[in-house]
Parts: structure tokens; C-alpha cells; sequence
């Protein structure tokens, strides 16, 4: 009955967030990441109440320093070497793939300050902290280091991810291309939330992870412009 719950918080959260972007879009016609910015405070504080509603204590949210040494170990160790990688698949992706995915394009200032900054806290508060902090009190047991929680919780955030195809900010093509890296992401991500009981780590990485991609994903686009005019 919890892991239902969970799931219409989850679907809830979505439509909400949905419904105040489409608001804002209506009143005021700014770039698409600024737009994500402004949103930040609002997704974590409806994150926040979901929180409480599902009945986590901060503590099993993730929200205290939690392991600290466990918690370096997963970023260096595992976080950073992936973000080091998964920016360097960047570099594979074909000149006409590249053009299909609208990521560093316009304003770029707002992205980048959006997943340099804001997009560990947002997502990982909500997919680690309130996912995967009530699978944990919902499935017990592990796949090899990996607790169920952490695997159902990596498959739903990969699965979240159709909304950028829905949003126009990629392809099927992309998405379909992206699902085992965002996977392996999503369960370095969960391990990292695992092993130290702490956000402060996993929102580390992900910053990382994105952040990087984005920077070599612009570089690729600017020096790439020549060869698609």
C-alpha cells in the first residue's frame, strides 16, 4: 500500500510542477533553464512535504551530513571517474546526433548555473532522499552491494527521463542511447545515498556528472556550428 502511495506522490509532484511551469511560461516568457531556476525552491519544498507525507524523518531522507568517509570514498572512487567517462562519451556522439539534442543552446548561462548548481539538490532530494529513502522502509534484501531500493529507485529515475523526449529536448534516439549510462548514474547515485545515508554526496556527483556533460556537450556544439551551416 506504501509503494502506491509513493507512486501518486511521485505522479502528484510531477503534475504540480508541471502545472506552475506552464503558469509561469504563461506570464512570463523566459529562457527554459532560468524558468527551471526559478522553480528550484518550489520542487524542493513540495519534495520536502512529500517527504513528511510518506512519513520519512529527515534522517532516513538523507538530509544530515551522515558517512562522511564512505561518502568522499563513493566520489572519488565511483562518482568522478564516471563523470570524467560519461563526459568523454560526449565526444562520440555524431555530428548530426549532436544537432537533435537542444542541450547548450540559448541562453547557456541558465543552464549552466541550473546543473552546475541546482539540479543535484532538486533531483536527488526527490529521487534519493523521498524514492529511494521510502524503498527502503517498503524492500529489504540486496542485489550483490546493491539494496533493491537503490535498483527500483535507479529504474524509476531512468524512466523519468522520457519527459526530456516528451519536452522536445531529445530524441527517442538520444533517450534509447542514454538509458545504460543514465542507469549505471542513477545506481552510483543510489549507492553513494546507500553507504553514507547522506543527499551531500549523490548531490555532488550528480552536479558533476551534468555539469560536465553539458560543458564538453557545449564545446562540442561551438566548434561543431561550422559544419552544420
Amino acid at each position: 500500500m506504501k509503494l502506491i502511495f509513493l507512486i501518486i506522490l511521485l505522479v502528484l509532484q510531477w503534475f504540480i510542477i508541471k502545472k506552475i511551469s506552464m503558469l509561469i511560461s504563461t506570464k512570463l516568457n523566459i529562457e527554459d533553464f532560468k524558468k527551471k531556476v526559478l522553480l528550484v525552491p518550489i520542487n524542493i519544498l513540495i519534495t520536502i512535504i512529500l517527504i513528511k507525507l510518506i512519513g520519512l524523518s529527515f534522517t532516513e531522507a538523507g538530509l544530515i551530513l551522515g558517512n562522511v568517509y564512505k561518502g568522499l570514498k563513493s566520489i572519488f572512487v565511483f562518482g568522478l571517474p564516471l563523470a570524467l567517462i560519461s563526459g568523454g562519451l560526449v565526444f562520440t556522439i555524431p555530428s548530426d546526433d549532436l544537432k537533435e539534442i537542444t542541450y547548450g543552446e540559448g541562453d547557456i548561462k541558465w543552464q549552466f548555473i541550473y546543473v552546475w548548481i541546482f539540479v543535484g539538490p532538486v533531483e536527488e532530494l526527490l529521487y534519493r532522499g523521498f524514492v529511494q529513502g521510502a524503498l527502503n522502509t517498503i524492500v529489504n534484501g540486496h542485489l550483490f552491494i546493491f539494496s533493491y531500493a537503490t535498483i527500483i529507485a535507479s529504474v524509476i529515475f531512468v524512466f523519468v527521463h522520457i519527459l526530456n523526449v516528451l519536452y522536445g529536448n531529445e530524441t527517442w534516439k538520444a533517450f534509447l542511447s542514454m538509458v545504460p549510462t543514465r542507469f549505471i548514474a542513477a545506481l552510483v547515485l543510489g549507492y553513494s545515498f546507500q553507504i553514507s545515508k547522506s543527499l551531500i554526496y549523490p548531490i555532488i556527483i550528480h552536479n558533476l556528472i551534468d555539469g560536465i556533460n553539458l560543458s564538453i556537450l557545449y564545446y562540442r556544439k561551438q566548434n561543431s556550428y561550422v559544419d552544420w551551416v
